[in-house]
């Protein structure tokens, strides 16, 4: 289980949601302008952990979804089968090897995540992070406040379509995330983001 936690982490970056937006105004509206269109996405993901000194730690690939407001599915298909899967209030934590899933409420935290940037909530996404352009399709994000799992936050565009995530944490941990096959706005059935527990799974609910 403590892949799939890692799994988790890369997609929870806990951030404050109280502070003022913060960057360079062009900046904010360019991004909105990227991201307002997108009301869903489906792509296959290349994630890599690597460590401060650039020694790779972790490398996966698998199906990345989410749909307006909160939906959310990411499905490691290599090298262990793993899923992280919410519908907006409950979200589940597969791992099939161990036989084991984790389900605990969709929180605020959880909220705050790389997902956010597809969530439709940009007026969220604006006060948890300030926002700059760092060169053409590159926006750096940093959280308005401290205490986050993750120091900074780095999308990338190409021609108008989020081509790759970055996040470094405090230590020089970066986990990047490179979007392929993407495709925006399909349309995504209901139940891909209501994860059916299989029967004989050890299950492990969290109030949080």
């Amino acid at each position: 289980m403590r892949l799939i936690k890692s799994i988790a982490t890369a997609l929870c970056l806990v951030a404050s949601l109280t502070t003022q937006a913060g960057g360079t105004p062009g900046h904010i509206q360019q991004l909105r302008d990227l991201l307002q269109p997108i009301t869903s996405l489906s792509a296959q993901f290349e994630q890599q952990i690597t460590d401060a000194n650039g020694f790779e730690m972790h490398a996966a690939t698998g199906l990345f979804q989410v749909a307006q407001p909160n939906n959310l599915r990411w499905v490691v298909e290599q090298p262990m089968v793993q899923q992280v899967i919410s519908d907006g209030v409950t979200l589940w934590l597969y791992d099939p090897d161990l036989e084991q899933v984790i389900v605990q409420p969709f929180d605020a935290n959880i909220e705050s995540t790389p997902a956010i940037l597809f969530s439709g909530d940009l007026d969220q996404l604006d006060s948890a992070y300030f926002i700059h352009q760092s060169s053409k399709g590159v926006f750096e994000l940093t959280p308005e406040q401290g205490g986050s799992l993750f120091s900074s936050l780095q999308i990338t565009f190409a021609n108008g379509a989020p081509e790759s995530i970055a996040l470094t944490d405090g230590l020089g941990q970066v986990t990047r995330i490179r979007f392929t096959e993407l495709v925006l706005n399909p349309e995504l059935a209901a139940d891909l983001f209501v994860f059916d527990i299989p029967a004989g799974v050890d299950v492990i609910r969290n109030a949080n």
